[in-house]
């Protein structure tokens, strides 16, 4: 049995040990430092050591990049002519990439050294030469966004044939992206680079690249010279007022109105009209320039029989939403049911976008009573939202929009519970359990907190008769608001523990209630603990005025916001009182505007 050479590595792995090439160290520091004299130098050294005559002597580096390659890429004009003269053949040789040195000077974009590589000896320089991407130099030149060496190559051998790299891109397509014009009208004009693809839709479109590239000009010279391939789709069948619309190219979506309509009326693989796309992106200056131009597209309809406005409802873009309600002419889109029976206001409330469901129901024109085909309201499916899952914070959100302005249900189950206090078969039971545990848990970090300040109290005792034992500071008023609030969080939070105790004793039907219960008696303890902790602050540094002030101002905005976040959070939903919803409405507003959607 054979052992390896090297135990913890395969013996497959130590057959793939390859040595890199290596050029002579002193002939690689003179081409880097363009020092021609030790260059000759270097090169007649290394020729005699290999019993070579210097003519023929070919080094690589570990990239097998030879004496040009490098010479090349760091610009040294005068050893790149010197070696075009006298060894012309290593201008073929490619590095490991597969580039030549006319690759590495056109992507550079140097001038000089292009035309010096493409006027030596040796085939025009490498012209048609391709690399691993299958780029030539003219294809490196326009897609790094050379004009003046792209037009070089170009006449160095107008006649030259160039076919598409290996993304499918031609001349023409990285012309048109580059938004060289000059050039793209010499590859329509001659066989350079012509792109003809027989109307497949797999190789790149120069059309969608002038698109892309948001060159207005070349646009107008395509339209002029070649109007059919205008006519070609991306692979998601995308037309160019699709790609204009979804890279919000205004002046490229009113070029494409104005010269062709009918490109407004075409749908893709997904069944997006134009419009569409541009009420999914949110583009609302779009959606205004397509119906200026062509009013009549509101009334197109994608997938699912759905309208721009279901468009946006679905994709949760609110400010578009709350444009096209101030639209007179799409009033009547506002209560349209899709293929499903879905308003704007369902598919919004489906996907959890409270703030724009709140945007819809703040229009007197939105029908909440509108039911889908499952005969929902959009509170019945918000409602289901809670009973079938853990709802996410979102979609807590969009019932709780919903529940404020008290929207209609259609189901039977109005008095709806929530269920994030319902609890259900085994595996909710232990998910349950698990929450319960961390109510618990604050809860008992509270009790010991407050428990210790009640004994740590700011100030101190008094040690004398007759008051010994006695706080100093008793008459002070923020000390009696941190008795009081103390004292509130701690009994609060030990409310909470006694309640979530008998929630852990099994009984399941006493875990809503538990809940329901406990979650606002929490709330209740951590806004009193703030206060709490505020006023002592206030107090042991009230003789530095700034101070005292600085630590009210933050504490105060401290204690509004978390009460802003407690109040929907803990009580809406809990109570059927038209007076709780007034309480309400404005702190879950203050929430909708701090949420992203």
């Amino acid at each position: 049995m054979s052992v390896p050479k090297y135990p913890g590595l395969s013996e497959e792995v130590e057959e793939n040990y390859e040595t890199a090439e290596t050029m002579d160290p002193e002939l690689y520091r003179a081409t880097t430092d363009g020092d021609i004299l030790e260059f000759v130098r270097a090169m007649e050294h290394v020729a005699v050591e290999h019993h070579d005559p210097p003519a023929t002597c070919v080094q690589l580096g570990p990239q097998k990049t030879t004496v040009l390659h490098i010479a090349t890429s760091f610009g040294h004009h005068e050893i790149v002519k010197l070696i075009c003269k006298d060894l012309s053949f290593l201008v073929a040789d490619k590095n490991a990439r597969g580039d030549t040195a006319l690759h590495i000077a056109a992507r550079a974009g140097d001038l000089l050294m292009v035309q010096l590589l493409i006027h030596s000896d040796y085939k025009e320089g490498g012209l048609g030469e391709k690399n691993e991407k299958g780029n030539t130099a003219l294809h490196e030149a326009l897609r790094c966004g050379h004009e003046e060496v792209a037009l070089i190559l170009i006449k160095k051998n107008p006649n030259m044939l160039y076919s598409l790299n290996k993304e499918g891109k031609s001349l023409l397509y990285l012309a048109a992206e580059a938004g060289f014009v000059t050039i793209a009208k010499l590859l329509l004009e001659n066989p350079v680079g012509n792109y003809n693809v027989g109307g497949k839709t797999e190789n790149k479109s120069p059309v969608f690249a002038a698109i892309l590239g948001r060159n207005i000009d070349v646009l107008n010279l395509l339209w002029e010279r070649d109007q059919s391939s205008f006519q070609l789709r991306s692979g998601n069948g995308k037309n160019p007022l699709h790609v204009a619309v979804c890279t919000e190219h205004t002046d490229g979506v009113n070029f494409l109105l104005n010269k062709h309509h009918y490109f407004a009326y075409q749908k893709d693989k997904r069944g997006f009209f134009p419009i569409h796309s541009a009420a999914q992106k949110g583009f609302i200056d779009i959606i205004k320039l397509i119906l200026h131009n062509r009013p009549d597209t509101r009334e197109l309809l994608a997938t699912r029989g759905q309208n721009i406005l279901h468009i946006a409802a679905r994709s949760g873009k609110y400010k578009i939403v709350e444009f096209m309600l101030k639209m007179p002419e799409l009033e009547k889109l506002i209560n349209e049911k899709d293929a499903d029976g879905n308003t704007p206001l369902h598919l919004a409330t489906i996907y959890g976008y409270p703030k724009l469901v709140y945007t819809l129901i703040r229009d007197e024109r939105v029908i909440l009573e509108l039911v889908n085909n499952n005969h929902q309201t959009a509170l019945d499916i918000a409602a289901e939202h809670m009973e079938l899952e853990m709802a996410s914070f979102q979609k807590r959100l969009t019932w709780m929009a919903l529940r404020v302005i008290r929207a209609p249900q259609a189901r039977q189950t109005k008095n709806f519970k929530s269920a994030s206090f319902r609890v259900g078969n085994q595996t909710e039971k232990e998910s349950w359990n698990d929450k319960i545990n961390v109510f618990l848990l604050v809860a008992t970090v509270v009790v010991t907190v407050t428990f210790t300040a009640g004994f740590t109290i700011p100030g101190g005792y008094d040690n004398t008769n007759p008051d010994q034992g006695i706080t100093t500071m008793l008459e002070k008023v923020k000390f009696q608001v941190f008795v009081i609030c103390d004292t509130l969080a701690m009994y609060s939070s030990i409310s909470v523990a006694v309640i979530l105790l008998g929630a852990q004793l099994g009984d399941t039907s006493y875990t809503h209630v538990a809940l329901k219960l406990a979650v606002p008696l929490l709330g209740i303890a951590l806004a009193m603990m703030s206060i709490a902790f505020m006023a002592g602050v206030y107090l042991v540094v009230s003789k530095l005025s700034w101070l005292a002030n600085v630590v009210l101002f933050m504490g105060t905005n401290f204690v509004i916001a978390l009460t802003v976040l407690l109040i929907p959070l803990c009580f809406i939903g809990l109570s059927n009182y038209r007076v709780y919803y007034y309480i309400y409405y404005y702190p879950l507003l203050l929430v909708l505007y701090t949420v992203g959607t």
